[in-house]
């Protein structure tokens, strides 16, 4: 039988890590923002950003060495801009 997507690789592990990084990503953006240090919650935001990234590439089935690398890169820089930016001096979600 033909698929129109690879089959999953593990789907899982994929919807554990999703979901765990956006759990995470919504704590660190939301309550522990100003609980915690800066640095820290960049941390948390950054590598919440990262396990999205991941956790999306687990869904595919041959996946390229290239995209495991740049993938979370490029979600752990933009979970850190997006939030940086919703939350900055006049930002929309300003607390």
């Amino acid at each position: 039988m033909t698929w129109a997507y690879p089959p999953a690789m593990n789907v899982p592990a994929a919807w554990a890590l999703v979901s765990a990084s956006a759990i995470v990503l919504v704590l660190a953006a939301f309550p522990l923002r100003r609980r915690l240090h800066p640095r820290v919650v960049d941390g948390l935001v950054a590598l919440a950003g990262a396990g999205i990234g991941v956790g999306g590439l687990l869904f595919l089935d041959d996946v390229g060495p290239g995209s495991w690398i740049l993938a979370p890169v490029f979600l752990a820089i933009g979970a850190l801009a997006h939030v940086r930016a919703l939350f900055a001096g006049a930002g929309p979600l300003r607390t």
